[in-house]
């Protein structure tokens, strides 16, 4: 079925989005798919790692309408049909969802398969935007250990209680919803690591995903640590080592991500 006649925008009531940026066409955010890439603005974690740390002030990037998403939609659509995916990543689209919800909506109007980056720190808005089946994949970036002093170190709040609570919850959710899941953790340089760090994080989330990606540390762009900012990549060696680990703990579906050799998966 193709994009309804007439302006989508025009049928919702949401009245904007901020957002930090737009990335029309991506392969590799979204693998297997041509995705359009939409940056929420705002971030309730302060990881040391982050590459898009200009996006983490909740009043960063700019609002925009809803028709200026659809107007980017529709140039990779028209007239012949290149996205069949938009990504919604950040920052932290949970701390927007009633714009989110709205997107996702046109999203699917338009005919679009629709993935969620999110921390999945912020539960009750997670369930909110998840059970109205509008969203047809999760990325859920899992950042440590579901151990509360270890998330708090990784993530740099002082408090990780709640979010350790609130990303066991939404692996639940996920799961009971039938949505497809995707775990990624970030490997950072003296931060995320080390053999066993990966190694508990398997065993946290082993039976609740999909696939678990191992994403290469890139001291390219905004990285809010200036130490790490001045830290080479793990070594793509180091990386496989590590996805061995999570091989090890029962995951069956285990890729390495690193910048120039892109996706492998680890058996």
């Amino acid at each position: 079925m193709g994009p309804p006649i007439g302006r989508v925008s025009d049928l919702t009531g949401a009245a904007s989005m901020r957002i930090g940026g737009v990335t029309d066409m991506s392969t590799v955010d979204w693998y297997g798919n041509v995705s359009l890439v939409v940056f929420f603005a705002g971030c309730n974690l302060r990881c040391p790692y982050c590459q898009n740390s200009g996006l983490l002030p909740l009043d960063s990037g700019q609002s925009v309408p809803l028709s200026y998403l659809e107007d980017r939609l529709r140039t990779g659509m028209e007239p012949v049909p290149q996205l069949d995916a938009v990504v919604f990543t950040g920052g932290e689209p949970l701390l927007q969802p009633d714009a989110l919800i709205e997107a996702a909506r046109l999203v699917k109007r338009l005919g679009l398969k629709l993935m969620l980056d999110t921390n999945g720190t912020i539960y009750e808005a997670a369930r909110r935007v998840l059970e109205t089946g509008l969203v047809d994949r999760v990325a859920l970036d899992v950042k440590a250990p579901l151990d509360a002093e270890e998330y708090g170190r990784t993530t740099g709040i002082p408090d990780a209680r709640k979010a350790v609570n609130s990303v066991d919850a939404v692996l639940d959710l996920t799961k009971d919803l039938g949505l497809e899941m995707e775990a990624r953790t970030t490997v950072a340089p003296t931060v995320s690591d080390d053999p066993a760090f990966i190694r508990r994080i398997a065993e946290d989330i082993r039976g609740r995903v999909d696939v678990y990606y191992l994403q290469q540390f890139d001291n390219q762009g905004e990285v809010l640590s200036p130490e790490l900012k001045a830290m080479d990549r793990p070594p793509r060696e180091h990386m496989f080592s590590l996805a061995r680990e999570a091989l090890g703990a029962g995951l069956d579906h285990v890729y390495v991500k690193t910048r120039f050799e892109g996706l492998v998966r680890v058996q």
